[in-house]
Parts: C-alpha cells; structure tokens; sequence
C-alpha cells in the first residue's frame, strides 16, 4: 500500500508541481471538497477504478451527514454497468456508481410529490499518459468543483426544509467523462419516477471563472425557461453566455432526452481542462461565491415556488 501511494504521488509531482492549497484568506465551504477528491489517494476518479469506489463512497458519506437528507438506493449508491472498447478491441466491462439522496418537502407543500433533480458528475480521467509518462490528472475543477458545489447546496436547502414546495434528488454521476454513462442510466432507471420531475439543473466546471463568466446551457429546453433567466438579479456583473442546446457533452443532456427541462451551468473551460494541471491551488473560490450567488436565485424560484416549466422538444 505504501509503494503504491508513493508510486502515485511520484506521478502527481511528475506532471504538476504540487502546492498546499491556502490561497483564500478564509477557508471556503467547497475547499475541503475539492481537496479531497482532487487528491493522490482518489487517483483521477476514473470511472471503474478504485478511485472512482472511494470517491462515490465519500459523497454518500457527505449526504448522510446532511440533515434531512434521505439516501436512495443502496446506502445512496446505484450501481452502473458499461461496457468499454479497450486499446486491443476487446470489450470491458466497467463498474461505477450514481449518488443520490432525496431532500422531502412537507407533504402540506407538495401534495402531488413533484421533484426537481440537482446534479454533477464526480469522475475525471485518471492516471494516463502525459509527454510520455503517466500522469495524475486531478480534475480539481472538472468536476470536484460542480461535487462540491452539489454538496454544499444540498447542505444549504436542507436548512430550510419546511420551506421547500418541490422535493429534491440530489445526484452525483458517474462516468460523465466516459459518454455520459451515469446519467443516461438513471435517466432510464430512475430511482423515484420521471413523472414527478419537473426540470435538471447540472453543474459542470464551476471552479475556474476567469473575467467574471458564467455559461447556462439548455435555455431552449422549456418555453419559459429565457424569460425565468431574464428575471434573474447578477450582483457581480457577471458576463453571461446562454447557449440554446439541450444536447450539450454533460449530463443534463440525458434528462433533455427524457423530456424533462434541463440546464447545466459552468465558468467554462480552461488551458488545463483534462490535463494534470487541473490541481486544487488553481480553484477560484472567489469565483465559485459569484457563481453561487448567481444561481441560488434560480435554484430556490425552482424548488421554494411552483414555478413552471414546459418542456419543449427540439425542432
């Protein structure tokens, strides 16, 4: 066990220079998320490893400790299984989970059990080569930031409870970055009916704002889903690109196919978006306030009001 940690962090040194994260003055809630995930011992979180195992596993650690918060499946875990065309041609059969919990509103609130799903996939790359060598790649924005994120809006919701008038589905995926495999799994094996959903919101890379920007896919999902975003207020000024598809490369994607009004929001990618350098030390935690004080506003006009949204197909 030693040599193989060794061996790990000789390969995390060997592709980025590795640094103590303390750049914000006072520690941030998501920190702590990020380093972790981020860190040697979850080896890049590839779908199918042993770092993918604990990675899942930490999550569902972090919803049990959430008051109010419900697991669903297995302990919060729901197992996928995917086949994966290996470098010989030969097929592979590869085991990752989905995380999920249920936060309930009062049933005096939501008599008719509607729901409204939050997610993040929590995989990365792995360890893989790099200028000749293997290398750590870390995936400290993509996605520990959208998992820490996840977590802490759930922590946040969770305080407020009795207020809620949309119950909850929190859920982190696996094997985003392997084709979207958790999410379309759940997508087609959902663990509380589709019925009830009445949209997805996604976060996906929301670590690295640079220039104050913030991208939110999936505008043409639902009819009223431009004018809910007009409404909504920027306290930083934010620079916001909306883009229109609801078929966009994460996972909110799998919930559009399953005809449900789906958005993904991100600060957008970056020079070391799937590389070794996406390290911890480089997290805008600033950033990640801006973005947070953003979609909150979103978030609780979706879960705290009836509020309506009308799927709308794709042309």
């Amino acid at each position: 066990m030693k040599k193989h940690l060794l061996l790990l962090f000789s390969l995390y040194s060997a592709s980025a220079t590795f640094h103590t994260t303390t750049a914000q003055p006072t520690a941030s809630p998501y920190q702590r998320h990020i380093d972790t995930l981020a860190s040697v011992r979850y080896e890049g979180r590839r779908a199918g490893t042993k770092g993918d195992t604990l990675a899942a596993r930490y999550i569902a650690r972090q919803f049990a400790n959430i008051s109010n918060l419900e697991l669903l499946g297995n302990d919060g875990l729901q197992e996928v299984d995917y086949l994966e065309k290996q470098p010989s041609g030969a097929m592979k059969k590869v085991h990752t989970f989905n995380v999920a919990a249920l936060l309930k509103a009062p049933a005096r609130n939501n008599p008719k059990q509607s729901r409204i799903v939050i997610g993040a996939h929590y995989d990365h790359e792995g360890i893989k080569p790099f200028r000749g060598k293997k290398a750590l790649h870390p995936g400290a924005d993509d996605n520990a930031s959208g998992i820490a994120f996840l977590i802490e809006l759930a922590r946040e919701l969770s305080q407020k409870q009795s207020e809620l008038r949309q119950d909850v589905i929190f859920i982190a995926f696996g094997a985003e970055e392997r084709g979207l495999k958790g999410s379309a799994y759940y997508a087609a094996h959902p663990l509380l009916p589709h019925e009830n959903v009445k949209a997805m919101v996604n976060f996906d890379m929301l670590g690295r704002m640079r220039n104050k920007g913030i991208t939110i896919r999936g505008l043409s999902t639902a009819e009223e889903a431009i004018d809910l975003f007009r409404e909504l207020p920027n306290p930083d000024g934010l620079e916001i690109v909306w883009e229109m598809r609801g078929n966009g490369p994460t996972d909110y994607s799998s919930f559009y196919a399953a005809g449900i009004p789906a958005f993904s929001f991100s600060t957008r990618i970056h020079n070391d978006y799937h590389l070794p350098g996406d390290t911890p030390d480089k997290i805008n935690y600033e950033g990640m306030e801006m973005a947070h004080r953003y979609i909150v506003p979103f978030i609780n006009r979706l879960v705290f009001k009836k509020t309506k949204l009308t799927y709308k197909p794709a042309p």
